[in-house]
């Protein structure tokens, strides 16, 4: 479907319902094919899913630190957080080559130690293994990371968001969330520079309410089900 014809769907979905509902209606009949996919472009795109989150986590843990030095006296329960500030970052990820390019994040702090990400403006970003437009990434209402810090060290992270690939010919779009009450755990190793979410699971969704389920190993790779669900 042509640029115009979404962007007329796109608003009538928008002004008929709730934004995530018209996001998870615009997915289902004109989402990613995910039947057309082979095994690999899955496996592509679930650690483009995936690993884009954990960079905004780890660009979300910089802003954190960086407001907490300058307002010492006061505990923050809000902030936001430029992506365009931090473009070197999206070095962190071993699997996936990604290219930041802006966004801005909403970041609430609602306890000591849990925080919910959300997106003020897209984070646009590029990834060429999967498409050779620019990527849009949307955290708003029910969408968003969920962040929680434990006295163990095993910091864990739950997502839901929605993507569009405005690529040359067609728009895409899909949504990618983490599964099950077991969150993906957020690893940030400074010796060796990369981040990652490790031992969750996670599934992307295209049109036709159709899906595919992944999991991480515990260095972040993501690895397709040797029996697919759909």
């Amino acid at each position: 479907m042509k640029k115009w014809s979404l962007l007329a769907l796109v608003s009538a979905l928008l002004l008929g319902c709730g934004s995530n509902d018209a996001e998870d209606a615009i997915v289902d009949t004109v989402g990613l094919d995910i039947d057309s996919l082979s095994s690999e472009e899955k496996q592509k795109y679930a650690q483009i899913s995936t690993d884009i989150n954990t960079l905004i986590l780890y660009i979300g843990g910089k802003c954190f630190d960086a407001e907490s030095e300058r307002n010492l006296n006061m505990a923050l329960t809000g902030f936001t957080c430029n992506i365009a500030d931090h473009k070197d970052a999206a070095s962190r990820t071993q699997f996936s080559s990604i290219s930041l390019i802006s966004g801005m994040l909403d970041i609430t702090r609602s306890s000591e130690t849990e925080f919910k990400i959300q997106t003020k403006e897209n984070v646009k970003f590029h990834a060429a293994s999967i498409s050779d437009g620019t990527l849009n990434y949307r955290l708003v209402d029910d969408n968003a990371i969920n962040f929680t810090e434990n006295e163990t060290g095993n910091n864990t992270a739950s997502f839901r968001g929605f993507f569009r690939d405005d690529k040359t010919a067609d728009v895409t779009y899909w949504t990618a969330e983490s599964l099950g009450t077991t969150p993906f755990i957020y690893n940030d190793d400074n010796n060796s520079q990369f981040s990652w979410l490790s031992g969750g699971t996670g599934k992307i969704t295209g049109k036709d309410d159709k899906s595919c389920n992944w999991i991480t190993t515990a260095d972040g790779e993501v690895e397709l089900p040797l029996k697919e669900e759909y």
